[in-house]
């Protein structure tokens, strides 16, 4: 008898726990304390979606799921837990410049951190009258993960720590370095070897990064697509990212990807969309996964055009819309021939705009037979 007709299920377990918890309840105002990690919380809750799934919740941490055959690229485990600790960080900042009151509470938000935990197994659904619950040997392993050496090792208290079996079955070994491979000895289970991403270093990195974003009321070289699937944001943005499937309804012999950060897409990352014995390079420039993606392109003259793709939840699909700016140029050249330039790009893209459409309605029609699920590239 298989695993899933056993009741068991292959997936991602991720733990978001607030560090500095128990002191700060301890030594605090407690109405203030309660309120204050009660509106976290109620960020970071909305934060978690498809396919990742809530099992419960703790006084200081969130514990989620996702069935390894709904995850749709290998880097979303990656890209959505540096997203996570964006928005505690972003709660946590905002609380800090918004209020005056002295309490000990609101005085010392500043000492709360977010580590997060990563790990990949098995784990069966336990029901407990109208709350369901996941148990299994390799979920006793991500909670005992979080009790670890890594603020001793590394100094960092704002981390995402992922087990080698999650990295594995993401096929991201290659994206760490051998120097940031620890091991932990865990009571009853032995050792359990992991990597350690700095959160803070993301979320700086982030919060004084410029957002790119073509909107709607910009210059706009073609009127906006607006394009329903019944798929999630989150497969609705693997639809039109991911390089084969990007070739599939761009109509592209292929897409090849350069300047990937070990296999991990993010800004700076280069597509290449070749069209017969045209190549067409799309630098990545915003990269948001779920919400948004810009990129470049770098035309003749100095000549530059950015394309949005913003994905926008509508009940159970998204709506995905795209936007292509008008091409500029701070150069003379560039700007003396954009108006031939633009005639040339819309003589391109407008006649194919309803067959690319079609193709990326098809491919979500595809999915969303497929229960939603894209399986990792």
């Amino acid at each position: 008898m298989s695993k899933a007709e056993n009741g068991v299920k292959t997936a991602y377990f991720v733990i978001a726990d607030i560090s500095g918890y128990t002191k700060f309840m301890s030594e605090t105002a407690i109405e203030h304390a309660k309120g204050i990690l009660e509106s976290l919380f109620g960020n970071l809750l909305p934060a978690i979606r498809s396919p990742l799934t809530i099992s419960g919740l703790q006084g200081d941490a969130v514990f989620a799921y996702a069935v390894q055959s709904e995850v749709m690229t290998q880097q979303f485990i990656l890209d959505f837990a540096e997203q996570l600790y964006c928005v505690f960080a972003r709660s946590k900042e905002k609380m800090l410049i918004n209020t005056s009151c002295p309490c000990d509470a609101c005085s010392t938000v500043e000492g709360l951190e977010l580590k997060i935990v990563v790990h990949f197994g098995d784990c069966i659904v336990q029901k407990t009258g109208d709350r369901e619950e996941l148990a299994g040997q390799d979920v006793i392993t991500a909670f005992r993960l979080l009790k670890n050496s890594v603020k001793e090792r590394t100094g960092l208290s704002a981390y995402t720590l992922i087990s080698c079996d999650a990295l594995r079955a993401m096929e991201l070994g290659d994206y760490f370095d051998d120097s940031e491979f620890y091991t932990e000895e865990i009571e009853h289970i032995g050792k359990v070897e992991y990597v350690v991403r700095d959160m803070r270093a993301a979320w700086e990195r982030r919060r004084s990064s410029e957002r790119t974003f073509v909107e709607k009321t910009d210059d706009l070289l073609l009127e906006e697509w607006i394009i329903p699937l019944p798929v999630s944001p989150d497969v609705a943005f693997t639809i039109c990212t991911r390089p084969e499937l990007r070739a599939e309804w761009l109509g592209a012999n292929k897409v090849e990807l350069f300047n990937t950060n070990k296999g991990k897409i993010e800004p700076d990352t280069l597509y290449h969309c070749y069209h017969g014995e045209d190549i067409f390079p799309f630098q990545i420039v915003d990269w948001n996964p779920g919400d948004y993606a810009t990129g470049k392109y770098n035309l003749p003259m100095g000549l530059t055009m950015l394309e949005t793709t913003e994905l926008v939840q509508v009940g159970d699909g998204t709506m995905v819309k795209i936007r292509f700016a008008t091409p500029t140029s701070p150069k003379l050249m560039g700007k003396l021939m954009s108006g031939m330039v633009k005639k040339k790009l819309k003589g391109i893209i407008a006649p194919d705009k309803e067959n690319r459409i079609a193709k990326m309605k098809a491919l979500g029609e595809k999915f969303s037979h497929l229960g939603g699920a894209v399986a990792a590239a």
